[in-house]
């Protein structure tokens, strides 16, 4: 019998083991999905932050890192997290981190500035950094974009953008106008003064003026700018002027501007446009006079104190002009001494009805042609005073007709007028002349016969016969009083018999024996009334007639 084989041990199949795959612990999803946050986070916060900038300023006054916030018309934009110094440490340097929509508004043209509590011309600003605190105040401008400025040392006037037109004004010297003092058309604020500097040939100053919209419109090629700082008072010959346009104008300083209507309808100046800014409103309105004609006058043996530059020259009371030279003059040959008085006629003050739409050439060619006429009518000048009270005096062209014939003298470069004696010196010319009567006259003859009429007269008085006869009189009064007792109860009989006239005549006929006899009565009645008064009256005049007679003392 076969026997089967016995598998070996090698060929018993060992047992299968099978090796299962561990799955990942839910341990692990909580830093998975705290890992993916952060990286979302930090992706966020990346993604969403703001521009850093830079801001350099001369100090670091009332800033603090992490609090100091920048803002636009009082709306966060950025916060400051670094304050430090520049290399050479003369500035202080001043990291902010902005919000990223406001990136595109960093410019070349923005500017920063620290508000804080301060007086200004244009009034107090910044109060409200007493309770919030300092912060850093930013005005977006044009130009590239840029992340490192320096900062403004003071607050622009104006904070925000605001339409309107900047000009030029050109003075010799700043006087009281400042950064914010106001800008006044007929006593309107309209604008601001920007700012000043100092011009480059250092020969004045440059104001940069702001006239807010619509006023801009009001500026033109002609207007004219003046100084309306404070209190404009002057005493001139005309009298004291006072002018000012405003309180603040007064505390703060000012300008103030204006146009002649004859301009209103031209178009507005351009931005930039400069002008010349006048140092009082007399000097503006004199430069709106372009055309001046130059002349001499030589008031012979007067006195020309009280005239200085400046001085008006009137025609019947307006003003036409100014005096604009006094000086002395000696003929080195003859060593006279003469004393010229230049003076500068406007003919555009003289509103001629013939010289509408005529050229400055004309209207000057007209004006001499005038005046040339009036001095062969007898135009002359002549110095008048102007103020009693200060002593200055001043040139006035009137019509002489009793003056001696001249002529405008044109031989020279510039043109003569003649004069007239002044005033007072026609009244001491004929106070001499009285005197000179009066030295004439025989006076100490006079006064003798004056002494010894008087003592004559006091002779006479004191006589006895003038003291008898004013005692005699003492009577008098009673008599008069007795005849003016009886002048009355005529007349009171008088009345009555009128009036009893007027009832008999209601009762008797116009042809009645009656009314004719009351008739006769009547006229008597009043004849002796009329006696008693006329006798009463003359005594009274003359009381003496009791005893000299009506006729009097005969000679």
């Amino acid at each position: 019998m076969n026997e089967e084989p016995r598998a070996s041990r090698d060929d018993v199949p060992r047992a299968v083991i099978v090796k299962k795959k561990q799955k990942p612990s839910i341990v692990w999803i909580i830093p998975l999905v705290a890992l993916f946050i952060g990286i979302w986070l930090v992706y966020k916060t990346y993604s969403e932050k703001g521009p850093t900038i830079t801001i350099s300023f001369e100090t670091a006054s009332g800033l603090e890192v992490g609090k100091t916030r920048v803002k636009y018309r009082d709306v966060d934009l950025g916060t400051v997290n670094a304050v430090d110094f520049n290399k050479d440490l003369s500035r202080v340097v001043v990291t902010a981190e902005m919000r990223k929509d406001i990136a595109e508004q960093l410019r070349e043209g923005t500017t920063f500035w620290v508000v804080e509590p301060q007086l200004t011309a244009s009034g107090v600003s910044g109060l409200s950094t007493l309770v919030s605190g300092t912060y850093i105040e930013m005005r977006p401008g044009p130009g590239k974009a840029r992340r490192d400025f320096i900062g403004l040392s003071q607050p622009p006037v104006l904070t925000v953008d605001v339409p309107g037109t900047t000009y030029k004004l050109h003075a010799p010297t700043v006087g009281s106008v400042s950064a914010g003092s106001g800008i006044y058309y007929r006593g309107i604020q309209v604008g601001y003064v920007l700012g000043y500097s100092l011009d480059e040939d250092q020969s004045g100053v440059t104001f940069t003026v702001f006239i807010a919209a619509p006023h801009d419109k009001l500026v033109r090629d002609q207007s004219r700018f003046w100084n309306a700082s404070g209190i404009d008072l002057s005493l001139t010959s005309s009298g004291m002027n006072l002018r000012t346009e405003s309180l603040q104008s007064v505390l703060t300083g000012g300008i103030a501007f204006d146009t002649d209507r004859k301009y209103s309808d031209t178009a507005q100046s351009p931005e930039g446009r400069e002008f010349t800014l006048y140092a009082s409103f007399s000097r503006a309105e004199e430069a709106g006079f372009h055309l001046r004609r130059t002349f001499l006058i030589y008031f012979k043996d007067d006195s020309l104190g009280g005239l200085d530059v400046g001085a008006p020259v009137l025609f019947r009371g307006i003003k036409i002009g100014q005096v604009s030279g006094v000086r002395i003059v000696m003929d080195p040959k003859t060593g006279e001494v003469e004393v010229p008085v230049t003076v500068e006629i406007e003919p555009e003050r003289l509103n001629f009805s013939s010289a509408v739409g005529l050229t400055e050439a004309q209207l000057e060619a007209l004006h001499y042609k005038y005046l040339k006429d009036w001095v062969k009518k007898g135009l002359r000048a002549q110095l008048q005073s102007g103020s009693l009270l200060t002593g200055q005096q001043v040139v006035a062209l009137k019509f002489f007709p009793k003056a001696a014939p001249a002529e405008l003298d044109t031989r020279g470069e510039i043109p003569i007028l003649p004069s007239q004696p002044s005033q007072f010196k026609e009244l001491s010319a004929q106070a001499g002349e009285f005197i000179d009567k009066l030295h004439q006259l025989p006076l100490k003859d006079l006064v003798d016969d004056l002494r010894n009429t008087i003592q004559s007269t006091d002779k006479l008085i004191n006589s006895k016969s003038v003291k008898e006869g004013v005692d005699s009189l003492k009577d008098v009064g009673r008599l008069l009083d007795s005849l003016k007792a009886t002048s009355d109860t005529a007349r009171n009989a008088l009345i009555k018999a009128e009036s009893l006239m007027s009832g008999a005549d209601r009762m008797i006929g116009d042809d009645s024996q009656l009314r004719h006899g009351l008739t006769q009565l009547i006229k008597e009645l009043t004849d002796s009334a009329r006696a008693v008064r006329t006798l009463s009256d003359t005594l009274q005049r003359h009381p003496e007639a009791l005893i000299q007679g009506k006729e009097g003392p005969r000679k």
